[in-house]
Order: structure tokens, then sequence, then C-alpha cells
């Protein structure tokens, strides 16, 4: 018999790959072989979408506390370096933060909230540079958390399509090496 999370590492294979739209729970069914009544763990297909978007919320939530417990002699290019680097590697090894993550821009799922969490989150480092000093208050600086966040789900979606000898990891942190240095002229 098949755990929850034996059903969620197939679901999180099938929306990386196929995206949401396209897994039904037939297919969800006959991929992970499993027994009548197992499927019902969750009650939807969207149930588990959201269970994934939550993993990958903790996930992040937790990426960013530990970057930021750094301390305040961190500059920010050293701290979204950290978050976006641990990210990456979080993103390229764990199939269902991956899955999450791109099932935040899934416009069937209400889903809004944790892509905004997320933007809103590394906004409030950026803010406190601007605050302190360290950045520029320029429309490029209030642009940089969105830029960053959606470039990352950008590399991550377009990383699979490309099929580059480039891992995901350096792809995110060139993205950010680049918007920062813009961000901080």
């Amino acid at each position: 018999m098949r755990t929850r999370e034996a059903i969620i590492a197939v679901v999180a294979r099938h929306f990386d790959t196929d995206g949401y739209g396209h897994t039904s729970i037939d297919t969800i069914s006959g991929t992970g072989k499993f027994a009548k009544g197992e499927k019902y763990h969750f009650p939807s297909k969207e149930a588990i979408a959201e269970h994934l978007i939550s993993d990958r919320n903790r996930t992040f939530d937790e990426i960013i506390r530990e970057a930021l417990a750094a301390g305040p002699r961190t500059t920010l290019g050293e701290k979204l370096s950290a978050i976006f680097t641990s990210l990456a590697r979080q993103i390229a090894e764990n199939i269902k933060v991956r899955a999450g993550m791109k099932l935040t821009l899934e416009p069937t799922i209400d889903n809004g909230a944790a892509f905004a969490r997320w933007v809103e989150a590394i906004n409030d480092i950026i803010e406190t540079a601007i605050t302190d000093g360290e950045l520029t208050d320029t429309p490029t600086s209030h642009r940089l958390a969105w830029n960053l966040c959606a470039g990352t789900v950008g590399a991550a979606t377009g990383a699979a399509a490309l099929r580059e000898d480039v891992d995901l990891t350096t792809r995110i942190e060139a993205m950010v090496t680049a918007h920062v240095r813009s961000a901080l002229k």
C-alpha cells in the first residue's frame, strides 16, 4: 500500500513535467499503480497541488529565515545570493519543491497568494536595504523582488525545455547577479 508521500511524489513528477492541466487523476493512478481507493488520500487533484504549494512555502520561508539569520553585516547581494542559491539547489534537487514552485503560477489554481507571498518576503529585504541606504530608491530597485522571483520560475521552467549543460543553480546565480548589479548602479 502506498502512502500519501508516494502519491505526492508521483503527482509532483507529473505536475513538473506535464503541467497541472495535463495531469489527470486517471494518469496519476495509472502511473503510480495505486490500489483502488489509495488515490483518495486527497479529495482532488487541486488538494494535492495545494499541498505541494504549502510545502514549497515552508521550504522557501525556511531558506529566507536562514539567510537573514546571517546577521546585519551581510550585504544585500550576499543575502539575495544566499537565498536564491539555496532555492536553486532545492528546486533542482527536490521535485516536490520544483512542482510546488511551478504551481504558484498555475492559472487554474487559487495560488496567486503563494507567489505574492514570496515576492513580498524578498521585497521586505530589499526595502530594508533601501531604508538603510545600501540600495538607491529607484523604480529598478522596487522591481527587483518581482524580477528575481519571476526569473527563478522562468529559469526552472526554461531549463527543462532547453536541455543545455548549464545546471539550474548556475542559471539562477547568474540571473540574481545580473539583477542585483543592475539595481546597485
